[in-house]
Order: C-alpha cells, then structure tokens, then sequence
C-alpha cells in the first residue's frame, strides 16, 4: 500500500463520485505494513429526504496494490442507511480496513462472491455473514482513470438463510440478484431477511 496508489484511487473516486465528505487516514502495522485511506460520502439534505438515496457510502483506497482479491484488483466498499457522524464513520471505516486486511494477514484473497462467516461489523449486529460482490452485479465495476484496472467489491451482511440461497444457486451473482428482486435493502441493518 503505496502512497501513489492511494492517491490514484482517491482521484477515480473524485472523478466518479465528487470529492468525498471525509476521507479518514489508517495504518497496518502487521504484514505488509503501510497506509490507506477510507473514503466517506455522506447523504446530501436532498438524499436524506428519500429512505432509497439516504446512504452513506465508506470505500478503500489502497489495499488494490496488494493482492486482497484473487479475481482482479480491487477496494472493498459498503453502504450504511442514514448519514454516519464523524465517529461512526471512523468506527466503520476501521471495520472496513479491518476487512481488507485479513486476506494480507492470512494469505488467502478473497473472491468475488465470497460468502464470509463470523463477520462483525458495526452498525450490523444482528449479521455474522456477508457476501463480497462486485459493486456491479451484472456487468462489472471498474472505477475511471487513472486506475481502470481497480473494481470495488461491495461488502453485503446477510442471515443465514440469505447466504444459503446464495450458496445453494448455480451462480453466486444470480443468487445476490435474486435477494435484491426478493426486496433485501443491504444498507439497512433494521432490515428483516429476505428469505
């Protein structure tokens, strides 16, 4: 995790999404030691008027250096439903890192449409799994220049039953599509399952 990598993929988020409303600074000092960031796009006043569009959205900036992701080189992101205070985020955004960190410490990356089990995240307490999913589902996401190469997989806690109609599906994208059409909001943690 390189400063100029990290700096790369905070410039493709400002290119896709605007400048974010913070972006919060973090260490690793297992292996490989280094910096990243956690991007923060809150809610404008206009989204917070609508339950769909009122989303914070917390992203990686850096782990795509490193080889967390045995399908192509990636961030991980999630949403979280409301507008997250400046503790929260950094609460979320430390998860978040925390995340992305295990595949460095263990060895093993992750895959695109992995289900991973004893998952703690704030915020989501009543969820122990989540699914790791390209941020696109159906075509694939990849973020502008300067890091076309970089795909953002999103981070999404589910019951059991959810992973299990995941797991129990020919495709894990098809299975995830079929959550969302069953009606499953993934920001929302007061969210019942969707199974």
């Amino acid at each position: 995790m390189d400063s100029e990598s990290i700096s790369s993929v905070l410039a493709a988020y400002t290119e896709l999404y605007d400048p974010p409303s913070r972006t919060v600074r973090l260490s690793r000092t297992g292996r490989p030691s280094g910096e990243f960031a956690v991007v923060v796009y809150l809610p404008w006043e206009t989204e917070q008027m609508d339950p769909a569009d009122d989303l914070t959205l917390l992203g990686t900036a850096g782990f795509s250096s490193e080889e967390i992701c045995a399908d192509f080189p990636c961030e991980l992101g999630v949403e979280v439903k409301g507008r997250l205070d400046e503790a929260a985020s950094g609460e979320m955004a430390r998860a978040l890192a925390d995340l992305g960190s295990v595949p460095l410490e263990n060895g093993r990356p992750y895959h695109d449409g992995q289900i991973l089990t004893n998952v703690s995240l704030p915020f989501f307490p009543r969820f122990s799994m989540a699914m790791l999913i390209d941020w696109d589902s159906v075509y694939g996401f990849r973020f502008p220049d300067p890091v076309p190469e970089v795909g953002l997989l999103r981070v999404v806690p589910l019951f059991p039953a959810e992973a299990e109609l995941v797991e129990s599906s020919a495709d894990r994208r098809s299975g995830y599509r079929a959550l969302i059409n069953r009606g499953m909001r993934t920001p929302d943690p007061d969210r019942k399952s969707s199974v």
